[in-house]
């Protein structure tokens, strides 16, 4: 009996204990942690999604995309459905699962926790990572895989330095652009068009208030404002002339740049080594990051970001100016000997023994060296840069493209501010023939040409159709250089005459086109490589030389680093891309290729003097 009435007190004991332990965790719950609870229940029943807009489509002149937009899935991390002090074993087992590094995972939830929104920590996700993900979901609080849009390139590497790519904004272009209504995790373009349009082609984004269940699961949406798709965006470039050109480039480091000479439309822009732009949707393998900080940098923009001594190209500024100046005539006789003295110095011309008795025009068909040595000479560098600058040299063309150089058209001021020394006649002889100090760009060369072309107005290059305001505003000229519009007639028609015999009997006859006057300059110019000089191939062309009303024109620059000489290295990159231009076939190509004009050329392709 007794031990009867021990075991029934025990259990009222032990009911009376845990009737306790339950009242205070109901206690616990419904007062002390209501406010934590209700907030962490609404978290996980009601969020707020962000609906990224799709991005505009970025098309050539002929209407071929090049920029669109494909379906993907991304890993996103939701702060709000993973409780701060389980975030840590979140990042750790979501590095392992996926290879990351946790670090990396622990910062993206701090930025997801500063910009009060998901952060997507992974993009274009392989299914395998997808099914990793689900299989592991219970485990992993806060992390989803959710359909987004990533940018896709179709065409690959083709014109990837004009087009640029998109990537995740960085928080130094946060800080920048917060104000537009850029908030992190935002993709952006990060260079080229992409990156110059970027506010035109991103678009408003939309967002929609959904309900979820405790494992982040959609249950229902609540409230949707769809976004607002980006503009889609039309090049000035022609897809078919930028094949050409990468192709010829293929293998080498250099660059092309194409323009209507007329308007200022760049109908092809290419730099080798190229790159493809799909390599930045989604995570950088180490292989491919390898690639692009490589030694030949395939990243960087050759054709508006690099300057180059210009070689003998420059001897047609040279050759312009001792025209106006009245210092020759295109009948004026010069002894070429292969050797010019200045004092102790002896500068020598590309041929020993030179070419004899020849007349100016001779000098620029043939680039004789010591003409233009015993020219520059006499005229002076101050008076060849003002001249060079009036062909817009020595400065940014006006492409609304990022990260465009300079280049450097030197004269006394300028040495005396960068070396504290005088201008020496020795450096005019070197200028004389792009040598020396003078640096140009290939953007620069074509804008040379394509002045040339027009007969001394200059243009402004520009990328997109129908021009944007100022795209057609011509370049300002730097104060004290020549108004290369004013000069005499006569003075352009003896140019015109000695670039187009360049091509007709010079030193770039394999530029030559059937039916078409075509006028150009070769250069070759030596650039310091450790102890080894290696030369620079350089070919400027435009045609037609004599243009009738309404006849498509083209002018275009080539350049190749440390390839060799301009005529058998650039000109035939040039004339690869004319021949495309024209619609005339290439006799070496194989029976499959099938030359097509271009559009810019289609209304004219019957041309010819």
């Amino acid at each position: 009996m007794f031990a009867s009435r021990g075991r029934f007190q025990g259990a009222l004991i032990l009911v009376a204990l845990a009737t306790g332990i339950l009242v205070a965790r109901l206690v616990y719950l419904q007062i002390v942690g209501q406010a934590d609870f209700s907030a962490r229940a609404d978290g996980n029943r009601l969020r707020v999604v962000f609906i990224p807009a799709p991005r505009g489509v970025i098309r050539d002149r002929n209407g071929v995309i090049l920029a669109a937009n494909r379906l993907s899935y991304a890993v996103t991390l939701y702060p709000s459905d993973s409780p701060p002090e389980e975030r840590d074993r979140v990042a750790t087992r979501l590095a392992k699962l996926l290879g990351l590094d946790r670090e990396e995972v622990r910062l993206r939830w701090r930025k997801a926790n500063r910009s009060a929104r998901p952060v997507q920590l992974l993009q274009d996700v392989s299914p395998e990572n997808i099914a990793i993900i689900t299989e592991n979901q219970r485990v992993l609080g806060g992390v989803t895989i959710e359909p987004v849009t990533v940018r896709f390139y179709p065409r690959g590497p083709l014109a990837s330095h004009l087009i640029g790519y998109t990537g995740e904004i960085a928080d130094q272009d946060l800080e920048r652009l917060s104000e537009q209504g850029y908030r992190a995790g935002d993709i952006i373009g990060k260079t080229g068009v992409e990156r110059v349009y970027d506010l035109e082609l991103r678009g408003t984004p939309g967002r929609q208030q959904i309900e979820v269940d405790a494992r982040g699961k959609l249950i229902r949406i609540l409230a949707k404002v769809p976004p607002i798709p980006g503009k889609d965006l039309t090049l000035t470039l022609d897809s078919r002339l930028q094949e050409v050109a990468d192709r010829m480039l293929t293998g080498s480091r250099g660059s092309l740049v194409a323009m209507d000479p007329g308007n200022g439309e760049v109908l092809a822009l290419a730099s080798a080594p190229a790159f493809d732009p799909n390599w930045f949707v989604g995570r950088i393998t180490p292989d491919r990051w390898k690639v692009l900080n490589g030694p030949d940098h395939p990243l960087l923009n050759r054709a508006i970001g690099s300057v180059y001594p210009p070689g003998s190209v420059f001897k047609i500024v040279t050759h312009a100016t001792a025209l106006e100046e009245r210092f020759a005539t295109p009948t004026t006789p010069f002894m070429s000997t292969g050797l010019f003295y200045l004092g102790s110095r002896v500068f020598r011309d590309w041929k020993a023994g030179g070419f004899g008795r020849v007349d100016f025009q001779k000098a620029l068909t043939w680039s004789i060296d010591t003409v233009y040595y015993e020219l520059g000479l006499r005229m002076g560098g101050e008076r060849m840069a003002r001249y060079a600058r009036g062909f817009g040299l020595g400065r940014q063309t006006g492409i609304v493209l990022p990260h465009e150089a300079r280049g450097l058209v030197p004269d006394a001021a300028w040495k005396r501010k960068r070396f504290g020394e005088r201008w020496y006649p020795g450096e005019s002889v070197n200028m004389s023939i792009g040598q020396g100090y003078t640096q140009v760009s290939p953007i620069q060369a074509a804008l040379l040409i394509s002045t040339v072309a027009n007969s001394g107005r200059l243009v402004r290059p520009h990328v997109v159709r129908p021009p944007r305001p100022g795209d057609l505003v011509p370049p300002e000229l730097p104060p004290g250089s020549v108004d290369l519009r004013n000069l005499r007639p006569e003075t352009w028609k003896a140019v015109h005459a000695a670039c187009a015999s360049v091509v007709s009997a010079g030193t770039a006859t394999n530029a030559q086109l059937p039916g078409i006057v075509v006028g150009g300059k070769t250069g070759s110019a030596q650039s310091a490589n450790g102890e080894a000089r290696k030369t620079h191939g350089w070919f400027v062309a435009y045609a037609p030389v004599y243009p009738r009303p309404g006849q498509a024109r083209i002018a275009v620059a080539a350049m190749r680093e440390e390839a060799g000489h301009g005529g058998s290295v650039a000109a035939p990159i040039v004339t690869a891309v004319m021949r495309r231009f024209y619609g005339i076939p290439d006799p070496n190509a194989t029976p499959s290729v099938v030359a097509t004009p271009s559009v810019a050329a289609s209304a004219t392709v019957a041309v010819g003097d």
